[in-house]
């Protein structure tokens, strides 16, 4: 499935679509313009249609039970390494989701320093793999404990091809596998330079002790406080 978003008209889209994607025989009438918070929407599998107010709603969408990763591609997988991925999927027991963000294009244009998001030029694409546990009372019931290790083995069996040292990982997707040491930078360190990079880790420390020298604003992976 392709899903995404196009900030512009059907018009201008089109040609964009018949140039670098032919195969795809997309046509104006399955596009459909909305405005930006209504794509919010879609993207929950809501119709445009929907009142925007549900949005400010915590319960009216539904709890998403899952465990997530996720990983940046800086060189293309080769063909070998994409099928060892498609046989892998088919191991799964349909609990799994591998959804790919293409990046590139204004997202290069900025350097990696300049905002805290740093996976900028040279990146392909983002890659978020998750397992969920919609059907399970809990995350450690025999089932979800299988569909964790085999979200377990996909990662290891995506390390030659994802970027590495470090080996990127997306903040948003918050994957407290990688660690939640924070008593000093060197355990800090080991998640956030994966999601941060070491440049924008440090200067995002300085920043939070200037403005929020407690830490109240927290998490299991916030920025810490030394």
């Amino acid at each position: 499935m392709f899903e995404g978003i196009y900030q512009g008209t059907t018009d201008t889209l089109l040609p964009l679509l018949d140039q670098n994607f032919p195969e795809l025989g997309v046509i104006g009438e399955i596009c459909q313009e909305v405005k930006t918070v209504q794509s919010t929407l879609l993207f929950w599998g809501l119709p445009s249609s929907t009142s925007t107010g549900i949005l400010t709603n915590r319960s009216a969408i539904a709890k998403l039970d899952n465990k997530s990763k996720s990983d940046y591609v800086r060189t293309p997988i080769p063909i070998s390494g994409l099928k060892k991925i498609w046989r892998k999927l088919f191991e799964n027991d349909e609990s799994a989701l591998l959804m790919i963000n293409p990046l590139g294009g204004r997202m290069a244009d900025y350097s990696e320093t300049a905002i805290p998001y740093p996976h900028r030029a040279g990146v392909l694409y983002q890659v978020l793999k998750t397992v969920n546990f919609f059907d399970q009372s809990s995350d450690t019931s025999p089932i979800s404990l299988s569909r964790i290790a085999w979200l377990e083995s996909l990662e290891k069996l995506l390390e030659p091809y994802v970027s590495n040292n470090p080996r990127e990982a997306y903040a948003n997707y918050m994957d407290l596998d990688l660690g939640v040491g924070s008593d000093s930078y060197e355990e800090a360190s080991v998640w956030g330079e994966r999601y941060w990079k070491k440049n924008n880790i440090k200067k995002l420390i300085r920043i939070k002790a200037k403005v929020d020298p407690k830490s109240f604003f927290r998490h299991p992976q916030s920025i810490p406080v030394f």
